[in-house]
């Protein structure tokens, strides 16, 4: 059953808001910062592949794709007024 819910957001987003913050917000002369931090990003990334897609993040996509869907409606109708 959890592998069919799946997860609420990609595992390892954390991670990877860590490490672009040690990459690019801590810049040091001798650049061991940036390793470490593009280092922690590029481990996210691959523990965001490994989190499963199910009923939530779908639930969770199709409510933010319909939101956009809404938001360029109304944009639309705002330029022919």
């Amino acid at each position: 059953m959890k592998d069919i819910l799946g997860d609420y957001e990609p595992k390892g987003k954390l991670i990877q808001g860590i490490g672009k913050f040690i990459a690019f917000g801590l810049d040091d002369p001798f650049h061991v910062t940036t390793v470490t931090g593009l280092a922690l990003y590029g481990t996210g990334k691959l523990m965001e592949r490994r989190s499963n897609y199910g009923i939530r993040r779908a639930k969770i996509d199709i409510g933010l794709v319909t939101m956009d869907l809404r938001n360029v409606i109304e944009e639309i109708h705002s330029l022919r007024l």
